[in-house]
């Protein structure tokens, strides 16, 4: 069983010195270290020829973004020699001794298309995600588990909806099959519960298994808590264009993000939806382009989505402005 380790690396100075040393203690690695770096401007790329020596590094005259920059990585690993399995581990992770053998044990049935793991804080204490789930019908990413103190509950193997790309195994023949991450999502968000759902519908399981686990310190590459907000909701709602049956958009998701906006959509979270509505108008025909090889036969009518983007911006803007003058 061959497999490759990618890493995509952005401004990660501080952080990868400890990915690196924990992922060189593994016991009897003998995966491929394959770092892409995103454009970084501080010593990342020195860190990587500092800690891994023996790792292969492709420097990206831009930033890709997380999708992108695996894109890559996968692409280089095809044209070379691509090995069973690929595993993607973010920057920001410490792996714990054992992870890689426990992280590729699920696919020994070979209807396992995906696996992950358990990821902690930085504490080692509390639980960040032990699989992870899209909660109906507004598509909010949801990780099992979360802030719960790690009390072994979570150390078993199971099937979840899907699994976070911080720390992603993937059989090759399935990303050969399915393809790898949509670029549409950059630069980062809803990337890992696409490609999932793009296993699952091809058949395949998508595993959490406990008996592999991580530190991840989350969100070091997007600081900012308002863009993170666009770009979550840009994306979610991309999700749900492009995955979504024409009924379950209709009837289940329009109803309840115009509920979502009467109660919630005020201040940031306003401002964050204005954008994400927009953005989402504006990619609204790549976006339809992308859903078609997936409902051949279930159409989203490219106007009447568009009309209904600019009237779920207009509603965010009076919601706001009623409650302004309510507080006035």
């Amino acid at each position: 069983m061959s497999a490759a380790i990618v890493i995509v690396s952005w401004q990660g100075a501080a952080v990868l010195p400890a990915c690196l040393e924990a992922l060189s203690a593994q016991p009897t690695s003998e995966a491929r270290l394959l770092v892409v770096d995103n454009h970084s401007t501080d010593s990342s790329v020195d860190c990587v020829r500092r800690y891994s020596p023996g790792a292969q590094v492709l420097e990206n005259e831009t930033n890709l973004g997380f999708g992108g920059g695996v894109n890559v990585g996968f692409n280089l690993l095809l044209e070379s020699g691509a090995p069973d399995y690929l595993i993607l581990l973010n920057q920001d992770t410490v792996v714990a001794p054992g992870w890689q053998a426990a992280i590729l044990e699920p696919f020994a049935d070979e209807n396992v298309g995906a696996v992950g793991c358990k990821l902690l804080y930085p504490d080692g204490k509390t639980v960040q995600h032990a699989g992870a789930y899209l909660e109906y019908p507004r598509a909010l990413a949801q990780h099992i588990g979360w802030y719960e103190p790690d009390k072994g509950q979570y150390d078993v193997t199971r099937d979840v909806h899907y699994v976070t790309g911080a720390a992603l195994a993937l059989r090759m023949s399935a990303l050969r099959q399915v393809g790898l991450f949509d670029e549409g999502y950059n630069p980062g968000y809803y990337e890992d519960s696409d490609l999932c759902w793009r296993l699952r519908h091809a058949s395949y399981r998508i595993v959490y298994t406990g008996m592999a686990s991580a530190l991840h310190q989350e969100s070091t590459s997007i600081q900012d808590i308002v863009r993170r907000s666009r770009l979550y909701n840009r994306n979610r709602l991309r999700f749900v264009l492009k995955t979504y049956s024409s009924t379950s958009f209709w009837q289940d998701f329009v109803p309840a993000e115009r509920r979502f906006i009467a109660q919630h959509g005020v201040d940031d979270e306003a401002r964050a939806l204005r954008w994400a509505y927009l953005h989402a108008l504006i990619a609204l025909p790549s976006t339809l382009a992308a859903r078609r090889p997936l409902h051949s036969d279930d159409a989203l009518d490219q106007v009447k989505v568009g009309q209904l983007l600019v009237s779920l911006r207009r509603t965010v803007s009076d919601c706001a402005r009623a409650r302004l003058s309510q507080i006035a």
